[in-house]
């Protein structure tokens, strides 16, 4: 008995935050307010919860904040790409590491280019997360799913490093 009623304690954490996350998206006006302590519940409970589906609920639900709340993210970009780096590296769980690369890809997806450009040391370390995800042996939906984050970044650093030229001649005549 004592092993259903922490598997319902389980769930119903899980169920919260995914319902918190949908109530993010219907009051999106009323985010500004309260984004900082949805960061940080979220943020915490992938850190310090042993429970694998509250961990995966967790991040899934960090990744739809990231889409959702374009600019709350820059406060906490160094704690999201802790917590997926810590995930994708360190947890056992295969579940959580797809989650943690689906977050990542969500991040990496939804932010405004300059942001990249701004945050060069994170970008750098977002990058060699993610290169470092496709040459380990991870499971093959983690595997393309960095890999396709790795070429949305690649493409963005490659646009910023390189900008497109435009030569433009005027010719008038008297």
């Amino acid at each position: 008995a004592v092993v259903s009623t922490q598997s319902t304690g389980e769930d119903d954490r899980a169920k919260c935050m995914e319902v918190l996350v949908n109530i993010i998206e219907i009051t999106n006006e009323m985010l500004p307010k309260y984004e900082s302590q949805i960061f940080n519940c979220l943020l915490t409970c992938v850190n310090h919860q042993s429970d694998e589906i509250v961990r995966v609920s967790s991040l899934g639900c960090l990744g739809d904040l990231c889409k959702v709340c374009k600019y709350g993210c820059l406060n906490h970009i160094q704690e999201i790409i802790d917590v997926c780096e810590r995930t994708l590296m360190e947890d056992q769980s295969e579940l959580a590491k797809r989650a943690a690369i689906v977050t990542l890809a969500n991040f990496i997806e939804c932010q405004d280019k300059s942001l990249f450009h701004e945050q060069q040391r994170e970008t750098l370390r977002v990058y060699r997360l993610l290169k470092k995800v496709t040459a380990m042996n991870f499971d093959k939906e983690v595997q393309r799913r960095a890999s396709q984050a790795l070429g949305v970044l690649s493409g963005i650093v490659r646009e910023f490093m390189f900008p497109k030229t435009k030569i433009q001649h005027e010719v008038k005549i008297l």
